[in-house]
């Protein structure tokens, strides 16, 4: 579904046309399209400005007239307005309790250099199997994760790309999140770590089948995008945002075109028994090993209430 913002920039904005937006009255912001026909965010005030530089996908262009200044954030590859407005809807809420236009500017060129890394010029980086093992781990902190811990704990428990460690660890348990084509019947484990631990935690498969790019199924910006929606605070995005970037994650369009339905998710608790292997049971000589895991075999060990 597109936001309100995206609808308005559809609007059949003329160049160098703005709409001031009206979520907060003691502020100038506007959206529409910059002197070059680009959709843009602009900030209209009196604060002092510091450098502040472009990237290769949205470009910053700061001016004064009159004594007023203006801060703009220009979008150069429309394929990426959905994502656009998403990020002009952070600087929207971001400054939705602020009059004073020094405070202002400072939060919006704070929130742009978090965004900055995820918007890059159309060149996807993850690969179809990191695409999926991406959205398993982000639906399993949007299901599960912030239901249960809240958003700060489940940020932080979040280990992102690091495939010696468990996806998310926390103080009394761990959760490594799986996520497998519909009918596989194995589960990979990537190392010997990612299931080794004294303490009990839970194995998390999600089974999905892939779409055709047309199918209204699970995207993974669609994913990124619900997630930013609902974290509350600024720092929280940040965070997000940082670990996303970490694990080779932008706003590419080309993730659009890897579509899938969600078939299965099934946890099983990992504790004495659960089918793996420890650093204590192999030879100090081996120092990396992945295996394979029967999933049919792990039923003993599933949870039937996913209060986890």
């Amino acid at each position: 579904m597109k936001s309100r913002l995206y609808n308005i920039f559809n609007d059949d904005f003329k160049r160098s046309q703005f709409l001031r937006l009206k979520e907060n009255e003691g502020l100038h912001l506007y959206i529409g399209k910059d002197s070059n026909g680009h959709y843009a965010f602009e900030f209209r005030g009196h604060y002092s400005p510091v450098r502040l530089v472009g990237s290769e996908v949205i470009l910053v262009t700061q001016t004064k007239q009159r004594n007023i200044l203006s801060l703009c954030f220009s979008l150069e590859n429309p394929d990426l307005l959905e994502y656009f407005c998403t990020f002009c809807e952070d600087l929207v809420n971001s400054t939705l309790e602020i009059v004073d236009d020094n405070i202002a500017y400072k939060l919006l060129c704070s929130r742009y250099l978090s965004w900055k890394k995820l918007f890059k010029p159309n060149q996807a980086r993850l690969n179809e199997q990191e695409v999926m093992g991406l959205i398993g781990e982000l639906l399993f902190l949007r299901d599960f994760m912030f239901t249960k811990y809240g958003f700060d704990i489940s940020l932080d428990s979040w280990t992102g790309p690091e495939y010696t460690r468990k996806d998310f660890s926390l103080k009394e348990t761990w959760h490594e999140v799986k996520t497998i084509s519909a009918g596989k019947g194995t589960v990979k484990i990537s190392s010997i770590e990612q299931l080794d631990s004294d303490v009990i935690g839970t194995l998390c498969i999600y089974q999905v089948e892939k779409m055709s790019p047309s199918y209204n199924g699970i995207k993974l910006n669609a994913v990124v995008t619900d997630i930013l929606a609902i974290l509350p605070h600024n720092v929280q995005k940040e965070l997000f945002l940082s670990k996303l970037s970490d694990f080779g994650y932008d706003f590419s369009t080309e993730y659009d075109n890897f579509v899938f339905s969600l078939i299965n998710h099934s946890h099983y608790t990992v504790d004495t028994g659960f089918p793996r292997l420890s650093r204590d049971s192999i030879a100090s000589s081996i120092q990396k090993a992945q295996y394979d895991i029967i999933i049919a075999d792990l039923e003993p060990y599933r949870l039937t209430n996913l209060n986890l």
